[in-house]
């Protein structure tokens, strides 16, 4: 695989993951700990560490890094030496490198500057403010990588398009042409702005398209005010097409295969791995996989469907192998509602549920459990919570695309506590009125941010 092949391969991975791997060179043993220990909280954060410059330069091409944290004063080399090194490095060249020294020494940091670093830190460095330069340099590699990756394939399908007819391919020849006359003109820069933004329509189609067949093979979340006219549900994808979704369905006391079963409801709220494409794929793996554990395989017990669920999930993606590529799951919260003995059992993978009996919210957190993720343990017993129904209570599931999302006053979480706050203060109005109310809470503190996830709430009263 050439440079350019793994930087696609990466760029493909963070789409997905975010992940950050940082490589710190410092022969200072001790900083080395004290910057593991910064970045050890760090999940999306992944820590190498080198005493020896010769060996970080042996193995940088093996960790990959999305940023480099480069010592200035290195016994073996000079860590200004070290700076031009990774920079003559074709697989280096672009990977962001801030350098450390003990000293603000400004001729230094021009020296490092010139040869090609990124950024200077004295140290030891303060934390928050390494993590925060650390999040915005890889993020701009990542950004960098993504783009890369997306001109590619554009590239393979105009190529695509140019075997499929010879015509084009002539019209896309002599383009080229004119292309290759003109590169030194403004012309060459208009060009290859219309040609970026005709491979974007083409992909927005794709993508819009892809809802359509998305929403299609979904639930439709309408059908809950079919199952419960006091009720409302907020279901906004980030994306065009997104990760959560709503699963509704009646049970009938007879299910397919003939057995005696309760009559009620499944309710549920599932929120999968990513976004935007990747999420979509997610959530047609996961609703087939609940049609087939409560239409055809007749589950009821929310506990037992959720640990159903993780089987399907994460066989179907052969993440129970050695061999798996990808690791993918989701968060779910399930509940089975009994009109007849007038109670509700609820499970919840990492999601919970909240609901008001009294004026008093109750709090039903989910098990700390994934569903069909590579270390999800498939042996894992959900636990079931059951509420007797009474009147006048309302219940309340969510993904945490509403709580995650960041102000733009403060750029703090909306958080889960300011959440069951609005939840108990309009709890008693109309769940029409209730949804209206959540929007403008969620849209006041947003401001102009975008939405940083699937933001999905299903409210309901029996």
């Amino acid at each position: 695989m050439n440079a350019y092949q793994s930087n696609a391969v990466r760029a493909d991975f963070s789409a997905t993951r975010s992940k950050m791997t940082v490589l710190l060179v410092d022969d200072q043993e001790f900083i080395g700990k004290i910057i593991g220990r910064m970045l050890a909280p760090e999940e999306d954060m992944e820590f190498h560490y080198f005493q020896s410059a010769r060996e970080a330069l042996k193995e940088v091409n093996q960790i990959a890094p999305t940023v480099i944290l480069q010592d200035l004063v290195m016994p073996e080399i000079d860590g200004l030496h070290m700076v031009y090194y990774f920079r003559a490095k074709k697989n280096t060249q672009d990977i962001p490198l801030i350098v450390l020294s003990a000293h603000e020494d400004p001729k230094i940091k021009a020296e490092a500057f010139d040869l090609g670093a990124n950024d200077y830190i004295v140290k030891p460095p303060d934390k928050i403010e390494l993590i925060a330069r650390i999040r915005y340099h890889s993020q701009a590699y990542t950004n960098m990588l993504q783009r890369d990756e997306a001109y590619r394939r554009v590239e393979e399908r105009t190529a695509e398009l140019r075997q499929t007819n010879e015509k084009l391919l002539e019209q896309i020849a002599e383009r080229k042409q004119v292309e290759e006359a003109l590169r030194k003109s403004k012309k060459k820069a208009e060009k290859e702005r219309e040609t970026a933004e005709t491979a974007n329509k083409k992909i927005m189609d794709s993508i819009r398209y892809a809802q359509m067949i998305q929403s299609s093979l979904l639930p439709n979340p309408e059908n809950i005010r079919n199952l419960f006219t006091e009720s409302f549900f907020i279901w906004m994808p980030r994306d065009i097409v997104g990760g959560d979704f709503i699963f509704t369905d009646y049970l009938s006391p007879l299910d397919p295969r003939g057995e005696e079963q309760k009559e009620g409801f499944i309710l549920s709220v599932i929120d999968c791995t990513g976004h935007g494409v990747p999420g979509a794929f997610m959530t047609m793996i996961a609703a087939f996989g609940l049609r087939k554990i409560i239409r055809d395989e007749g589950w009821q017990d929310p506990a037992k469907i959720l640990a159903r669920l993780s089987f399907l999930v994460k066989t179907t993606l052969q993440q129970d192998t050695e061999y798996a590529l990808s690791d993918d799951g989701l968060d779910a919260a399930l509940c089975f509602v009994n009109p007849s003995e007038g109670t509700l059992t609820f499970a919840g993978a990492k999601l919970p549920l909240v609901y008001i009996h009294h004026d008093e919210l109750m709090f039903v957190k989910g098990d700390r459990q994934s569903i069909g993720y590579r270390k999800s343990d498939l042996n894992f017993k959900f636990t079931n919570h059951t509420v007797n129904i009474c009147e006048g209570m309302s219940f309340y599931l969510f993904s945490d695309g509403f709580v995650d999302q960041l102000g733009e006053k403060d750029d703090r979480r909306f958080g889960n506590q300011r959440f069951k706050n609005l939840i108990m203060e309009n709890a008693g109005k109309p769940f029409d009125v209730q949804r209206e109310l959540l929007l403008d809470a969620f849209n006041e503190h947003k401001g102009d941010n975008e939405r940083q996830d699937d933001v999905t709430v299903l409210g309901f009263g029996l």
